[in-house]
C-alpha cells in the first residue's frame, strides 16, 4: 500500500488535521446523504479509520500524531452538538461554523470528512464517486451500502 497524506481544514483555519489515504484505491467513494443533518449542510463526505487522522495545530504542524496541544486546541475551538442517538460526535468551529470532520453514527469506528474541506495539494483530488446514503431511512440503508466496512480494519 502506498499512502499519502492531506490537510483538512475549516474555512476560517481555526481547526487543522490531517488524514491518511491509501494511493492504491484509485477512486474515492464519498457519501450524500439525505438525514436532516447532512441534508442542511450539503454534506458530502467520505470516511477515514479512525486511527488515519489525527489532529495539528496549524497548517504547517507536521505531527504525525494527536498532541496534547492539537486536542486541547481543537476542544477549545469546537462546540459539540449531538441529537437522536448522540452516537455521531459533532464539533463545529465557533468561529466560522463548517464541520471538516466528525464521527459519524455509520462509522463510529472513524471520520467522516467533509470532502470540500480537504486540501488535495498541487495533484488535485482523486477520482471520486459520490453514492447516496438514504439517512432518512438509516437502518435501511446502513446494511443495504456497506458503509460500515470503509472503516473496518485493511486486511493486509
Amino acid at each position: 500500500m502506498t499512502y499519502a497524506t492531506y490537510a483538512i481544514s475549516c474555512h476560517c483555519g481555526a481547526i487543522h488535521a490531517r488524514f491518511r489515504r491509501d494511493e492504491t484505491d484509485e477512486t474515492l467513494v464519498a457519501w450524500d446523504c439525505n438525514c436532516s443533518d447532512c441534508a442542511m449542510r450539503r454534506n458530502v463526505h467520505f470516511m477515514v479509520r479512525g486511527e488515519d487522522l489525527w489532529l495539528v495545530l496549524n497548517a504547517d504542524d507536521r505531527s504525525e500524531s494527536t498532541t496534547p496541544e492539537a486536542r486541547r486546541s481543537y476542544e477549545e475551538n469546537t462546540i459539540l452538538y449531538q441529537w437522536g442517538t448522540k452516537t455521531a460526535v459533532r464539533r463545529f468551529c465557533k468561529t466560522c461554523g463548517v464541520l471538516p470532520f466528525y464521527v459519524p453514527r455509520s462509522n463510529p469506528d472513524g471520520f467522516g470528512v467533509t470532502l470540500a474541506c480537504v486540501d488535495w495539494g498541487d495533484d488535485g483530488a482523486p477520482a471520486v464517486e459520490v453514492r447516496n446514503y438514504d439517512g432518512v431511512n438509516w437502518e435501511k440503508s446502513h446494511a443495504e451500502t456497506g458503509i460500515a466496512e470503509q472503516t473496518a480494519a485493511k486486511r493486509h
